[in-house]
């Protein structure tokens, strides 16, 4: 019992004279900490700063200055291991840094991954805000692009979160990357109506659309398709979702109703 009692005493005497012992160093290295906690503080600011004024990205601005202010707080921390375990030195300092980072490469692969693709969409700019884009099965206009994510209003009015990860590594179709895009429409001819002229009058009749863009002029070629005429007509207009069906249908009406009256023509001629 006494024994016991000793042992447990020693040891607490032991672990008081340690504390003891390493207190100057404790305290050595609450101040250097708080002076690299400092420091972080103001290097973030700094660095948003700097970011903003080189005209970068809000979000990657802020990413930037967060990530100065982590890394002089962790470089801090290792300053002050080092002052309190003076026998750990620096060579092991590293070895612990390169098994420590393979474990969270492992741990957090698609986090970190999310998060650089992030930074990279940021610094590179293929698309921003307001652009609408196409990407897997998702496409719609982008909202907003974060460090992790990228959120998009699908046209059927519902918000996605794709990760930046896939943006990075996917192709990415920007439909609003110009001013235009072009459309292509597929209409019938009827059989009592030349092909030629139903081109003609497809053409003067896309030229009366006011969404239907001028320059360049839409092109209407005449093919066979089952043994019967068809129209494929290539216009340009607005490049937004909401242009392209507009255009898509004024263009539809425009051409149907010019070649529905010509061919009520020809045959009220032909019954003449």
């Amino acid at each position: 019992m006494h024994n016991g009692l000793d042992i447990a005493w020693h040891t607490v005497v032991k672990m008081t004279n340690g504390f003891f012992a390493l207190l100057p160093n404790l305290c050595i290295a609450f101040v250097v900490f708080f002076l690299f906690y400092t420091a972080g503080r103001y290097s973030g600011r700094l660095a948003t700063t700097l970011a903003s004024r080189a005209s970068m990205d809000r979000t990657l601005a802020s990413a930037l200055g967060k990530l100065t202010t982590v890394f002089t707080n962790v470089f801090g921390l290792l300053i002050c291991a080092v002052i309190v375990v003076p026998n750990f030195s620096l060579d092991k300092l590293i070895a612990g840094l390169g098994i420590t980072s393979v474990a969270i490469g492992f741990a957090f692969q698609n986090i970190l991954q999310n998060f650089f693709a992030g930074l990279l969409l940021l610094w590179q700019k293929p698309f921003g805000i307001g652009d609408e884009i196409k990407a897997r099965d998702y496409e719609g206009t982008v909202e907003d692009i974060t460090i992790r994510t990228t959120i998009i209003r699908t046209h059927s009015g519902q918000r996605v979160y794709v990760p930046n990860g896939i943006l990075f590594t996917d192709p990415v179709t920007v439909n609003t990357a110009y001013a235009s895009r072009q459309v292509h429409l597929q209409i019938a001819v009827d059989k009592d109506l030349a092909a030629n002229k139903a081109a003609d009058i497809a053409r003067q009749a896309l030229s009366s659309v006011a969404s239907v863009a001028k320059d360049p002029a839409p092109s209407v070629y005449v093919t066979i398709a089952g043994g019967a005429p068809n129209l494929d007509i290539y216009f340009w207009a607005a490049s937004k979702n909401a242009e392209i069906i507009k255009a898509t249908d004024e263009a539809t009406f425009a051409v149907q109703q010019a070649l529905g009256k010509a061919t009520q023509q020809v045959k009220a001629s032909k019954a003449a």
